[in-house]
């Protein structure tokens, strides 16, 4: 989500539109890669738990900064943001989806469904990734799905693309320059289920063939990671990098990008691995299945099923050619449906639209 508004920013029309992020608690790593001369970024550093003045904060700090155009993203922001429209006088507002937590996929309880319910009818647009969460935002939400836009991430494809330095890249980090390397790039958290990925590398039990695990990111759930690859005996074959603004980088390590998430909205890392010429192995949840096709420019499996994992992940190890040919349909399916500049356009239009 952080990733997909740093790129509306970054990559938008900076003569015609001027951004305010307001973050809720704190400003993350994003905020530093933020471009735009004109974009402000304001911490209401709001603590753990219910806070009944979010509303009137967000007000006035929108009214202070002459607000327009007020896009909600997420649960956490859908009702004090759509409280914070009325008092501010704002007619001009967008909600977005844009996946679930871990919590959330055992379901929704009747409290969050009516308030949920009730909150998205004071939106003026609402938007979405893909199809998929379409649907089940429109359930969940009792909203009907024309109500609903759907409008896909996008991926800058000059800075993710293939690179023909993948051992002098290695070595800058590191890594072991010949060894079959997957890699995932994700926040250390239950729904991104590593877990799965440790256990189909522990099948593999002669060393000598078992593919290294590039896991980039950081999260609370890193301690957990750390002695489940204690009890596997994994530690020669797992890097935990912790952060990076390096994605591209770190990619073009890689031989294959491994998602094993439990539920996925619209993956940008996907998009930026497919985008470097990775085939794709990944977990059928979410909007995943509308990024790329089976058997085509990657593999899907279910996410307890590690057996199936590591026999993919061997199989591409043992058929250079296969990745190849997987990695440029990956590659040319990036380019043809999602560039950064078809998702900038179409939510620009969208604002220009509700002001108009």
């Amino acid at each position: 989500m952080e990733r997909g508004l740093l790129n509306i920013v970054n990559y938008g029309r900076h003569d015609r539109f001027r951004h305010v992020i307001i973050c809720l608690t704190e400003a993350g790593e994003f905020a530093r890669q933020l471009r735009s001369p004109s974009c402000q970024v304001i911490e209401l550093r709001k603590k753990p738990g219910n806070d009944l003045r979010l509303a009137s904060r967000i007000a006035q700090t929108v009214r202070e900064c002459g607000v327009t155009v007020l896009h909600a993203r997420g649960w956490p922001t859908l009702i004090e943001t759509a409280f914070a429209a009325c008092l501010a006088g704002i007619d001009a507002t967008i909600y977005g989806f844009h996946g679930k937590t871990v919590g959330d996929l055992a379901g929704l309880g009747a409290v969050r469904r009516l308030a949920q319910a009730i909150a998205l009818r004071r939106y003026h647009r609402v938007v979405t990734l893909n199809q998929r969460m379409r649907v089940d935002l429109s359930a969940e939400g009792y909203l009907s799905e024309e109500r609903i836009h759907v409008i896909a991430n996008g991926v800058d494809l000059k800075t993710f693309s293939p690179s023909a330095r993948k051992i002098d890249i290695r070595m800058h980090f590191g890594l072991p320059p010949t060894r079959f390397i997957i890699g995932n790039i994700a926040r250390l958290d239950p729904v991104k289920n590593h877990e799965v990925i440790l256990r189909a590398l522990s099948r593999f039990k002669v060393r000598a063939e078992r593919p290294y695990f590039l896991l980039v990111g950081e999260g609370e759930y890193r301690p957990v990671l750390e002695r489940v690859i204690r009890q596997l005996d994994l530690e020669e074959d797992v890097r935990l990098m912790g952060y990076s603004n390096r994605i591209a980088d770190l990619l073009n390590c890689m031989d294959v990008y491994v998602q094993s998430s439990l539920y996925e909205g619209f993956s940008n890392t996907i998009l930026e691995a497919m985008a470097c010429g990775l085939p794709i192995v990944a977990t059928d949840v979410g909007g995943t299945a509308d990024l790329f096709s089976d058997d085509q420019e990657g593999h899907f499996f279910h996410e307890k099923d590690d057996r199936t994992l590591a026999l993919v992940l061997g199989t591409l190890q043992a058929e250079p050619n296969k990745r190849e040919v997987m990695g440029m349909a990956a590659r040319n399916r990036a380019c043809e449906l999602f560039s950064i500049e078809r998702m900038v356009r179409s939510y620009e239009a969208m604002y220009l639209g509700l002001v108009s």
